[in-house]
């Protein structure tokens, strides 16, 4: 069987740079020998597959953060089994954009309570699963004309305090976690994509 040498997560705010970043540390990684099972943004998807908080026929946040959170779970065991099938001189590593935990950001304590009740789950028990959360600060937070919705036709956050307090509310989800690492949105995306690949390589004593 593959090993798994890393379950690694981006978050943040929108607009800050996970998409691109998650690409180049893809490369990288690849470029190093390592398998890389890519765990793309699940609201996104979800979005895109026609199932929205927002809009004509749209759902309810909760609804909506139901089916994320049960495609999160669903993809997380499917690549984790996938590794168990894989040569056993396989260095994998998951990389997700998102991970269980952000669902909270979006809900707030007590719907996100209410979540995890109906799909049988403790809030305690998530998480752990990831060996590093790198959040990274979207750029809102400094430079508010750099902001926009183009990058992602699934974005519909427009008010820039709404996305400065999402932003901050994704960091405060995560706080409990055993190795959580920001990146601020300073300087171009090449230098902040260029600090997330040192966090990783720092991890794995590259």
């Amino acid at each position: 069987m593959g090993v798994l040498k890393a379950n690694i997560v981006l978050t943040g705010g929108p607009c800050a740079g996970k998409t691109t970043t998650i690409a180049k540390v893809k490369e990288d990684l690849e470029n190093l020998g390592y398998h890389v099972l890519l765990l793309n943004e699940c609201a996104t998807e979800v979005i895109n597959g026609g199932i929205r908080p927002f809009g004509d026929n749209q759902v309810s946040v909760f609804d909506f953060q139901n089916e994320v959170l049960n495609l999160q779970l669903f993809k997380e065991k499917r690549y984790l089994d996938i590794i168990d099938k894989l040569p056993e001189d396989t260095n994998c590593i998951i990389l997700s954009d998102r991970g269980i935990m952000d669902s909270k950001a979006y809900l707030g304590s007590e719907l996100f309570t209410k979540l995890l009740d109906q799909n049988n789950l403790k809030e305690e028990d998530l998480g752990h699963q990831y060996d590093m959360i790198i959040h990274l600060v979207t750029v809102a937070t400094n430079n508010q004309n750099k902001y926009n919705t183009s990058t992602n036709s699934a974005r519909f956050e427009e008010d820039i305090d709404e996305v400065i307090d999402l932003d901050r509310r994704t960091n405060e989800v995560w706080q409990k976690h055993k190795n959580l690492k920001r990146v601020e949105a300073t300087g171009t995306i090449e230098e902040k994509i260029e600090k997330v690949i040192d966090i990783i390589h720092d991890y794995l004593e590259i």
